[in-house]
């Protein structure tokens, strides 16, 4: 094995140079896996290194070489590159696993060669070929590629590695048009000094390669991804002299930039489709991505007449002072962000400003990165600027705006991500600064909008990251009052609190109609009558959507089969049997990286590995094995002097952050998978190795990081941590971690603890889901049969029992209350069987809804009392299959059991206690059940103020939480305290609110019927009779034999049909309600019905009745301890003896 570097001959199968040291390992271009270099496929994954792959390395296949040291067998690229350039590969020498790199291969060789070593002689064949070789290579080094290989007749040379280069197929193209003017011209000189004939051909083609190890002698090892490098050579030789070939790969990445001549598709030896040639023959118009889509253009603006007018009168209401929010939400590729641009253009064109932000798909590693966009492009910031720059332009348009702003300028700055080093932001805890910044977001916007109206634009909120979208809901907040207009898109399964409030309006985007999609096509196309069929198939194959339109003519016309004759309509040139729906894929590079030192470079990787902010001592732990002497913090001086990152606190250590979000994101993906996932198991082992009171709360990331490492068990063990950790307080967060735990580990999983974490991900998931809502019924089953399995396997009765006790809620929730009531027997019997009272109490407890819905408040109460009492003899409050605390719940249940039987005194210390208990264990969710309880039994005294501000808290808790069946419950209480407080269009708004999350979201539906019975009531009030007969008659659908709310019911039914003038059915129904009322003994709606019969008596001039039904009611009132009710009544009592 000769070695490429030094030429030494070592042993087979050798790892290291004898002589000089160099390493022979193969990364594979997959998996990157090290392997031996005599490998033809890969032992970890399996993928070939011969027919996929292709190893380079830089050796000479020479000829005789310019003179300038080139003219050895083996020359050193050092001796031929430029020092400025070798200065700066050497600096962007990288571990010796390599990275993944986009580059432009480019090959060139020299056609007439043989008639210059038979027609002159050496001396004057050596001056021509020297002179061809020095402009090759200096007309590469011109545009910062480096010569590779020297390839006999010519060189190959790569744009993009080792330096790295954003525009590499535009240097590559740029350097080729040079060379070929430059060769030409020496060419001629040739043709007229000697006669002969001499002209290069060249060729290009973009792709990946895996770098490997870099010499000092700039000597470089890569792997090239599939044909990278194969179709360059390929397209060298079949080039004409003088020409330049190029595949499309690279001719798709410079479009626009030059021009070219389409070659058609070549059939390439060992590449399984023809592949795309084109003939490089000068430079475009394009100079820039915004020059480039410009002269690509729009298609027509179509079919978004009535949106616009709705955008149009938005605008017009936030110019008048009253702010709005717009959400425009649609499928992708409808038109979203398309209308969106329209619309901001013609506010721009009436001198309204327009600041822009865009969610990115990466959007959860990029926090505020939309609100910066925003908020830099409000202060006029551009790319280029410096931080001192940045400063400045915010500086002098804050003070403008509201000289009182003048102080907030150190936390302005470091908002943006420039901090001002002389000026810091005043140092707070986290919360305290969200808060801060909260603020100032406000009163910038307020004042901004005392100056001019403006309009916000984000765009793609449906990749919105959970920092940016707390921001989200200040800006919502703040529009309020202002004249901004909040413009932002989103796809359907984006959803927000925010969406609430009064000033917000959905705009939904559907598929553009027929028509619309006929005139677009009509663009493209044309209208001739032999694209019919073509037409047809992309109306009936897009569905309206315009993108798929756009992209699919696109994609025609880039294969060749869609083609324009000169002046004339656009054609077929062969039939089109099949359409396929083409992909935009957008490649992010940051070349910048490739400057730093290696060392310094490979802290900024690693640090990329461990997130946006990490802290000195976990980047410590992680690269304590790398081979690095100096100091880490003098490392890191060089990326943050080059602003990569700034540091964001200096005690108790350092703390540091990426400077832009993206940098990180470039930095990630250019290391191999190995290697990334080496690192990310030692950021996780390093983290769950850290402060011990913090691994709660790092849970998740600590599980992230093992679940990138590969380590399936480890990663799940720790989301499950997290899932326990977020509770009943993130719901959404929660149902996430377990989703991942089931994902990681099988039903099936082996391993320490495997089968227990795995049932608990599916035991638990259950219950945060229908805090979030959307878990269908089968995926519900599916849940059960997997935890019954699991259960069967761990063998225990408690892994039984919570299995059980987690399909049981889920139904219970789900409405199918008579499936749960036989669960809950099943599980009861679990529990006794095994002797366990901690099983007992949970079931006890838990079944109690059950019974409470079908009517049986005595057992509901019986199963509840005896709960508590085993709780109050020490049993345990853990609560596997809901994850809340029991003991809480159940005195929340008694709560509520207690206010059906009328002992309101007893229920509101009920829920007090409970209360309590949650608000020091910190347990927003359940603190707001308590309050939404304590609303109801307020509601039942008389007391509405107290009932509406106990439901104000209960609506704040379940919002902050996002709680879907929170929600339900809450919407449906307040709604209830409205109705009596006299706000009928309010209550009905929240009431309807109430029943369509339930329904929507499969939760909660054990709570419908009871809505819909305070609907009918509140539409009584409001004088809508048909809206109040069809909420009653839907109530009783879905009531179906529950007789928990059947007394409720059938009193709304008796109004109803009082206000219909029907007296005898209403007395009828009164009559079913007093002996439902009584016969489960649910007594609070006694009162009710006697109030309704006096009423009733009234009306047919009963007045002995009239008067005699209100004192009942009053005494009733008494015994219950709703003083304001009897007080209420007995005024009314004492008018009419009057």
């Amino acid at each position: 094995m000769n070695c490429p570097t030094c030429g030494h001959k070592n042993p087979p199968n050798s790892k290291f140079c004898l002589e000089c040291g160099r390493g022979f390992a193969l990364p594979c271009a997959q998996c990157g896996a090290e392997l031996p270099a005599a490998a033809k496929f890969c032992n970890e994954c399996g993928a070939s290194l011969v027919a996929e792959s292709r190893k380079l390395k830089a050796e000479s296949q020479t000829i005789s070489l310019p003179t300038n040291n080139l003219t050895t067998n083996n020359p050193s690229p050092r001796s031929y590159t430029p020092k400025h350039l070798a200065d700066k590969i050497l600096q962007s020498k990288s571990a010796l696993e390599g990275e993944r790199k986009q580059v432009t291969v480019l090959f060139a060789d020299v056609k007439g060669s043989m008639e210059l070593a038979e027609q002159l002689d050496p001396e004057e064949r050596h001056a021509i070929l020297d002179r061809f070789f020095a402009i090759l290579t200096d007309g590469v080094h011109r545009f910062e590629g480096t010569v590779n290989q020297y390839t006999g007749d010519g060189i190959m040379a790569l744009f993009g590695a080792p330096i790295a280069h954003e525009d590499h197929a535009q240097r590559a193209c740029y350097a080729a048009l040079h060379l070929r003017d430059a060769l030409r011209r020496h060419g001629d000189e040739v043709r007229r000094t000697h006669g002969l004939s001499l002209a290069a051909r060249m060729g290009l083609n973009s792709g990946e390669v895996v770098v490997g190890a870099i010499s000092d002698d700039l000597r470089m090892d890569y792997t090239a991804q599939g044909h990278t490098v194969g179709l360059a050579a390929r397209m060298e030789q079949v080039a004409e002299p003088g020409t330049i070939y190029l595949t499309e790969h690279t001719a798709a990445l410079v479009t626009g930039y030059f021009t070219f001549r389409d070659l058609g598709a070549f059939t390439v030896k060992g590449v399984r489709a023809p592949v795309g040639v084109f003939a490089l023959e000068g430079l475009g118009t394009a100079r820039s991505r915004l020059d480039r889509s410009r002269a690509r253009g729009f298609s027509r603006f179509v079919g978004r007449t009535a949106e616009m007018s709705v955008l149009d009168a938005a605008i017009e209401q936030a110019l008048a002072g009253h702010g709005q929010v717009v959400g425009v939400v649609a499928e992708a590729g409808t038109g979203k962000s398309r209308l969106c641009w329209e619309f901001a253009q013609r506010c721009r064109a009436r001198g309204i400003p327009v600041n822009e932000g865009q969610c990115l798909a990466h959007g959860q590693m990029v926090p505020f990165l939309p609100i910066l966009q925003y908020q830099r492009a409000s202060f006029g910031i551009v790319e280029q600027d410096s931080p001192q720059a940045a400063r400045e332009k915010v500086a002098g348009r804050l003070v403008l705006l509201d000289d009182a702003l003048r102080d907030d300028l150190p936390l302005v700055f470091d908002m943006l991500g420039f901090p001002d080093p002389e000026r810091p932001a005043p140092r707070m805890d986290p919360e305290a600064r969200e808060r801060a910044q909260a603020g100032l977001l406000r009163r910038i916007m307020q004042a901004r909008s005392r100056r001019e109206p403006a309009v916000i634009l984000l765009d793609d909120l449906h990749w919105i990251d959970h920092a940016s979208a707390s921001v989200l809901e200040v800006l919502v907040e703040a529009t309020a009052g202002t004249r901004s207009l909040l413009l932002l898109n989103f796809r359907p399964e984006f959803h927000a609190a925010w969406m609430q409030r009064s000033y917000y309006q959905q705009l939904p985007l559907h598929p553009l109609g027929p028509e619309a999609v006929d005139e677009l096509l009509g663009e493209l196309l044309g209208t001739a009558p032999s694209l019919a069929a073509l037409r047809d198939t992309i109306r009936q194959r897009t569905g309206g959507n315009p993108f798929y339109v756009e992209e699919v003519v696109q994609a025609l016309r880039d294969q060749g089969t869609l083609v324009h004759d000169d002046g004339g309509p656009p054609r077929l040139v062969r039939p089109v049997t099949d359409l396929d729906i083409p992909a935009t894929v957008h490649d992010l590079l940051a070349a910048r990286i490739d400057r730093l030192g290696e060392h310094a470079k490979l802290l900024l990787k690693t640090a990329a590995v461990i997130g946006k902010e990490f802290s000195l001592p976990i980047l410590e732990q992680v690269v304590a094995d790398a081979p690095i002497d100096t100091p880490l913090p003098d490392l890191l001086r060089t990326p943050t002097a080059s602003e990569f990152l700034y540091e964001t606190s200096l005690y108790p250590h350092a703390e540091y952050s990426f400077k832009h979000p993206l940098t990180q994101e470039v930095a990630y993906e250019s290391l191999l998978r190995v290697r990334r996932a080496r690192i990310h198991a030692a950021v996780a082992r390093a983290l769950a190795a850290g402060e011990t009171e913090r691994l709660d709360e790092r849970a998740s990331l600590v599980a992230h990081h093992f679940e990138a490492a590969g380590e399936a068990l480890d990663a799940a063990r720790w989301y499950a941590r997290a899932a326990e950790w977020a509770g009943m307080n993130a719901p959404v967060e929660a149902c996430r971690h377990w989703e991942r735990v089931r994902g990681l580990l099988q039903a099936d999983a082996t391993g320490d603890g495997a089968a227990e974490i795995a049932f608990k991900a599916r035991a638990r998931l259950p219950a945060a889901s229908f805090r979030v809502g959307g878990m269908s019924e089968e995926a519900a089953e599916q849940l059960f049969e997997e935890a019954r399995a699991l259960a069967d396997r761990i063998g225990t009765a408690r892994a039984r029992f919570y299995a059980i006790a987690s399909y049981m809620v889920t139904l219970s929730m789900r409405g199918k209350v008579g499936q749960a009531r036989q669960l809950g027997a099943e599980m009861l019997r679990v529990a006794d069987a095994s002797g366990d009272n901690d099983l007992r109490c949970w079931g006890l407890w838990s079944t109690s809804l059950n019974e409470w819905v079908f009517g049986e408040l005595s057992d509901a109460l019986r199963r509840v009392h005896e709960a508590i009492q085993l709780f109050a003899c020490g049993v345990s409050e853990s609560s596997p299959p809901l994850g809340n605390v029991p003991h809480a719940a159940a005195h929340h249940f008694r709560g509520l059991f207690l206010t059906e039987c009328g002992h309101l005194g007893e229920a509101r210390a009920s829920f007090e206690h409970g209360r309590e208990v949650l608000q020091r264990l910190g347990a927003t969710e359940m603190v707001a059940w308590c309050e939404a309880g304590l609303a109801r039994v307020a509601t039942f005294a008389g007391d509405v103020e107290a009932a509406l501000r106990h439901a104000g808290s209960a609506l704040d808790g379940v919002e902050r939480v996002g709680s879907s069946f929170g929600r339900v419950y809450v919407y449906w209480i307040l709604g209830l305290v409205l109705a009596r407080r006299g706000a009928a269009t309010e209550a009905i708004r929240h009431l309807t609110g109430a029943i369509d999350l339930a329904r929507a979201n499969g939760v909660g539906i054990y709570l419908v019927p009871g809505a819909l019975g305070d609907l009918a009531d509140a539409r009584l009030d409001s004088g809508d009779v048909p809206g109040a007969r069809t909420a009653v008659e839907q109530a009783f659908v879905v009531l179906g034999d529950w007789k928990g709310a059947r007394a409720r019911l059938e009193l709304a039914r008796a109004r109803m049909l009082r206000a219909e003038g029907d007296v005898a059915a209403a007395t009828a129904a009164l009559d079913r309600a007093h002996e439902v009322a009584e016969t489960t003994g649910m007594r609070v709606y006694l009162p009710y019905v006697h109030v309704e019969r006096a009423a009733l008596c009234e009306r047919d001039g009963q007045l002995d009745d009239a008067r005699r039904q209100p004192e009942q009611a009053r005494d009733l009132y008494c015994e219950m301890g709703a003083s304001a009710n009897a007080a209420r009544l007995a005024a009314h009592i004492e008018e009419m003896t009057r």
